[in-house]
C-alpha cells in the first residue's frame, strides 16, 4: 500500500539498496573529517620578531680650553712629604759653646755744618732773634708790626680791585637816546670799559656788549664824563674799570 503511494512500486529493489549504501558512506566520509578537523592539534602561533631598542652612544666630552697667551704656567706635582727613618740608637752631641759676640758700636753721628740756635725755628735766617716769624726782616725787633707793602707803581693801570675806593661821576653830559634807537624800540644793557686816571677823566673807552643805534652815542657822552679818582692805600691810581649801563625806552 505504501510503496504505492510513494510511487515506488516502479522502482527496482536494486536501485534502492544501491542509493542506501552511497547515502550511509557519504555520512561516514562526512563525520570522519569533522572528528580529524576536531582532533587536529593547532597551529602554534609565530613569536613576532623581538625588536630591541639601542640607546645612541653619549656624545664626545668637549675639548680642553685653549691655554692663555702669554705661555701657560707649569703646575708642579705636590710631593709628598718622604717618611724619616729614626735611628735605633740616639746619640747626643755636645754642641760647643759660640764665643760671644761683641755688640756693634755706634758709629758717631755727624754733626750738621749749620748749627741752629736754642729757641730758632725751623727755616730762619741765620742772626735772627728766637720766636721770630718765618721770613721776617733780618735785625727787626720781636713783636714789632708787619711792615706796610710798597706803594702801587706810578704811571702803571691796575684792574679795580679789592682795597679800591669806587668812582663817582662828579659832571658831564647825560645820555640821549638816538631816533634811529627810538623808532627801533631799542631797550637793554650796555657793558664799556674805560681807564680812569688819577685825576678821574675817562680814557681808551671800548665798548664790550653793545646795543644798536647806541654805541656812538655813549662813547661820544662818556668823553664828557669825569668821576672821583680811585685810591689805594690813599693815593690815587690808574685802573680799568666796567661800566654797566641799562638804557629803558623814555615814557611819553
Amino acid at each position: 500500500m505504501f510503496d504505492s503511494v510513494l510511487g515506488r512500486d516502479n522502482i527496482p529493489k536494486s536501485r534502492l539498496g544501491t542509493g542506501a549504501v552511497l547515502s550511509v558512506v557519504v555520512h561516514a566520509v562526512l563525520i570522519a573529517l569533522v572528528v580529524y578537523i576536531s582532533t587536529r592539534p593547532k597551529e602554534e602561533k609565530k613569536d613576532a620578531p623581538e625588536v630591541t631598542f639601542v640607546a645612541p652612544a653619549p656624545p664626545p666630552p668637549p675639548p680642553p680650553p685653549p691655554p692663555p697667551p702669554g705661555g701657560s704656567k707649569k703646575v708642579k706635582p705636590i710631593e709628598k712629604p718622604k717618611p724619616v727613618k729614626k735611628p735605633d740608637t740616639i746619640v747626643e752631641t755636645k754642641e760647643e759653646p759660640k764665643p760671644e759676640e761683641k755688640p756693634a758700636e755706634k758709629e758717631p753721628e755727624a754733626e750738621s755744618e749749620e748749627a741752629g740756635e736754642e729757641g730758632g725755628e725751623p727755616g730762619g735766617v741765620p742772626g735772627g732773634v728766637p720766636g721770630g716769624v718765618v721770613g721776617g726782616v733780618v735785625g727787626g725787633v720781636l713783636g714789632s708790626p708787619t711792615p706796610p707793602p710798597p706803594p702801587p707803581p706810578q704811571n702803571v693801570t691796575l684792574p679795580f680791585g679789592a682795597g679800591m675806593t669806587r668812582p663817582n661821576k662828579v659832571g658831564g653830559a647825560e645820555f640821549k637816546y638816538p631816533q634811529e634807537a627810538l623808532a627801533a624800540r631799542v631797550e637793554g644793557v650796555m657793558i664799556v670799559r674805560c681807564v680812569i686816571n688819577e685825576s678821574g677823566g675817562l680814557e681808551g673807552c671800548a665798548v664790550i656788549k653793545g646795543l644798536p643805534h647806541m654805541n656812538d652815542m655813549v662813547l661820544r657822552t662818556l668823553a664828557t664824563h669825569r668821576y672821583t679818582p680811585v685810591t689805594f692805600q690813599g693815593k690815587p691810581v690808574r685802573v680799568n674799570y666796567v661800566f654797566n649801563f641799562r638804557f629803558v625806552l623814555p615814557t611819553r
